[in-house]
This record gives C-alpha cells, sequence and structure tokens, in this order.
C-alpha cells in the first residue's frame, strides 16, 4: 500500500512541475496524447512469398501482400501504378480485393512501381515503393511499317532495334518476296539492335524485309517490317 501511495504522491508531483514549466495548454495536449494511442497507418508492400523478385517471366501471375498497422483500423485501402490509382480490370488481368493486388499474366505492360496507401481517422500512410520487373521476349522498338526506295545493285543499311528482357539477343533476317522467302545473312548485332546491308540484285530482291529475335524468354511473335521498293 506503501509502495502505491508513493507511486501516486511521485506522478502528482510530475504533473505540478509540468504545469508551472509547460502551462495547462501545453500540459493537456501532451496529456490528450498520452491517452490517445492513435497512429496513422504503417504500411509495408511486399511480392508473395513463393514469387522471386528477380525472375518473373511474361505470363506469370503476381501477387502483392499490403501488410498494415494502425490504431484505429484502416477503413479505405487503394494501390497506386506509377502514381495512377489501379482499379480492378479482369479483362486486363488486375485484380483489387482490401490488401490484395493480383495481376494475371503479366506483360512487359506491367513493369513498374507499385505502392498501397491507408487512411484512417489519424490520416492517410503508404507504403514504399517497389518496382516490379517483368522479363520477355523481344519486340519491336518501332511497330510502324518502314518503306525504303534502292536501286538494283546498291545497297542499303538498315538497323531493326527491338526491346527485351533479358537484353541478349540472338537475331534473324529474311525477306519475303512475290515468289518465296530466304534468309539474309549479312548483318551484325549488338544487344538489341541488329544492322543489315542489304542489296537487291533483281526484282525478286524487292519485298519485305523481316527482322526478329530471340532471347531465354522466347521467340519474338511479330517481326519488324520494312519494305524494299525499287526506284
Amino acid at each position: 500500500m506503501t509502495t502505491q501511495k508513493n507511486g501516486v504522491q511521485q506522478w502528482l508531483s510530475s504533473l505540478a512541475a509540468s504545469f508551472f514549466e509547460e502551462g495547462i495548454d501545453k500540459l493537456v495536449s501532451r496529456c490528450d496524447k498520452c491517452l490517445n494511442n492513435g497512429n496513422i497507418p504503417e504500411l509495408r508492400l511486399a511480392l508473395g512469398a513463393s514469387i522471386q523478385h528477380t525472375a518473373i517471366k511474361e505470363g506469370s501471375d503476381v501477387y502483392f501482400d499490403c501488410n498494415i498497422r494502425a490504431n484505429p483500423w484502416v477503413h479505405d485501402v487503394s494501390w497506386r501504378f506509377e502514381d495512377n490509382i489501379l482499379f480492378s480490370n479482369l479483362s486486363a488481368g488486375i485484380i483489387v480485393s482490401n490488401q490484395s493486388l493480383v495481376l494475371q499474366r503479366v506483360k512487359k505492360e506491367h513493369r513498374g512501381r507499385y505502392q498501397c496507401v491507408a487512411t484512417n481517422t489519424e490520416g492517410e500512410g503508404r507504403s514504399e515503393e517497389v518496382q516490379l520487373d517483368v522479363q520477355f521476349a523481344p519486340v519491336c522498338k518501332n511497330k510502324a511499317v518502314q518503306v525504303f526506295g534502292v536501286a538494283k545493285q546498291e545497297t542499303l543499311n538498315i538497323t531493326c532495334e527491338l526491346e527485351a528482357d533479358p537484353t541478349d539477343v540472338k537475331f534473324h533476317w529474311a525477306l519475303n518476296n512475290t515468289v518465296e522467302s530466304m534468309d539474309v545473312k549479312n548483318f551484325i548485332s549488338e544487344g538489341t539492335s541488329s544492322t543489315v546491308f542489304y542489296t537487291p540484285r533483281n526484282m525478286l530482291g524487292y519485298g519485305a524485309l523481316l527482322c526478329w529475335g530471340s532471347n531465354d524468354i522466347g521467340r519474338q511473335k511479330d517481326p519488324c517490317v520494312y519494305r524494299i521498293v525499287p526506284v
């Protein structure tokens, strides 16, 4: 009983000292904070435990979990991609479900920064941003068909640029004309870029010059097309 009495006396002495040092307004404010244990939500964003962050390939399903600590509990949770709010879109393979985000059959367009945001009566909390990298087979950097005019026996240099991850790309070139398709061997390559040196010898040398690549993820589906026409 004596110990409890001494503790009360010490608390009253501390309260009185604070009153004279801080004034009543600051003391009331400090006591309110002591009584109110609320806090802005603390968020931590993580990929699903079974997912290897450094080896996500196109076509895979990706799961994000937003772990939240908050008092009082949150009344709103949202998701951001490149600072834009994400909504469920089943046709695009995006499923937003409170503290979870699912990306089905990811593509290179899903690469970027993801973040979860939560709000309670104390304010808004944001997780750190998590960068999602997706490995994908090569695609044309410029998808438009380009047209080149060249005379017979004249050499044309054409550079084909691809996007790919990983960037170690093996290139292939071919010519499609009205009669046949033939491989073109006279080219050099480095990384995701290849330059062909092409010379039409006769009228069969004109047509569609095709460029495509392959990497560890797969072979390019749609080739880059360059139309070669006589001048």
